[in-house]
């Protein structure tokens, strides 16, 4: 029975890869890549900042996820945890089950450094609720300078009911999840359904889990949560700086808040298409309204900007694979050290 559990997970294993690489294959084949070829000559050496400020970015995402390890931080570098999470990113992105697939690799992929799989979930949980959370908070400050600007408050006219009833919704429910997480005394945890099929029960068992691991990380260490809340708030805002300088270089004189408005709105419109392959037509679609919004309504600018992103995207899912390979070597040895009692 267990020789026969074993062949069904490598099994599943095996066929959520081939999925995956399906998914970035399909990534590829809807790349134009002498477009590429011929934006990224426009630009020049001038795309190393682009790259340059996505890792800086990614770096603080990593910062934010490794304060949430609490002491088993002190077990992997900050540089290690930057190729597992630059993995499980990649892997989210072309995953059917999106970030929910990244996130779980993520934590199994802390195994081998001697973090127990709770540790790692709660960690993982915690930073991704962090990372949300300050998303959520960018976004309602984007909004809020959109409507400062005739230009804008011209857009919001349009979308009218729909854009308050969607605004007071994220701010409800960010007030009811800060008042749970610092005022609630609970820290029940659910008890697991027995041989339940149902997948509503198993749903919900997942969702109590989540819920739990979130609220023992700042029972524990409110401290550390709120660290990864301001650096994954920095990880938003630096991230937000390749919107800005793409537009300088195509010639617009903008501003870093216009930057953060289109990245935010941007993740709007990914997150909507969040089961497709690399997101492909939702974050070209989410470029165009969102430049439209700040009145730049050139065709040429956002197939410019769209495939900037494109090529970007492809330089890290690059990244993502050469950076598996070193970890996988890296397991190993860690776990033929610990196996042989090198490490203490």
């Amino acid at each position: 029975m267990g020789e026969q559990l074993k062949i069904n997970r490598k099994t599943i294993k095996i066929i959520l890869a081939l999925i995956i690489l399906a998914f970035v294959v399909v990534f590829i084949l809807n790349t134009d890549f002498a477009a590429t070829k011929q934006e990224l000559n426009k630009i020049g050496f001038k795309f190393i900042y682009l790259i340059s400020i996505t890792f800086l970015a990614y770096f603080f995402g990593t910062w934010s996820w490794h304060v949430c390890l609490g002491n088993d931080r002190k077990k992997i570098s900050l540089i290690r945890l930057f190729a597992v999470r630059q993995v499980g990113e990649t892997v989210g992105q072309f995953n059917p089950t999106s970030i929910v697939g990244g996130d779980l690799l993520k934590a199994e992929m802390l195994k081998p450094y001697g973090i127990s799989s709770d540790n790692a979930l709660s960690a993982v949980a915690t930073s991704r609720i962090t990372t949300v959370l300050s998303q959520i908070l960018l976004f309602l400050l984007a909004c809020l300078w959109l409507n400062c600007l005739e230009i804008g408050q011209l857009a919001i006219q349009n979308l009218g009911i729909f854009f308050y009833v969607f605004i007071g919704l994220l701010i409800l429910s960010n007030l009811i999840f800060f008042y749970w997480l610092i005022f609630s005394k609970s820290i029940f945890r659910a008890s697991k359904p027995i041989q339940s099929k149902n997948f509503i029960a198993k749903l919900i068992f997942k969702m109590q889990e989540l819920m739990f691991n979130i609220r023992k990380s700042y029972r524990y260490n409110p401290k550390s949560f709120w660290l990864s809340y301001f650096l994954a708030t920095i990880h938003w805002l630096i991230g937000s700086l390749e919107f800005y300088l793409i537009l300088l270089f195509l010639g617009f004189d903008v501003i870093p808040m216009h930057g953060l408005l289109l990245d935010m709105g941007v993740i709007v419109f990914k997150s909507a298409g969040a089961f497709i392959p690399g997101q492909l037509g939702f974050e070209e679609l989410g470029n165009k309204i969102m430049l439209q919004i700040i009145a730049i309504s050139n065709a040429s600018v956002w197939i410019s900007a769209s495939i900037l992103r494109r090529a970007r995207q492809l330089f890290w899912i690059a990244m993502g694979f050469i950076l598996y390979l070193f970890i996988k070597k890296d397991s190993k040895q860690d776990s033929t050290y610990q196996n042989g009692n090198i490490i203490c």
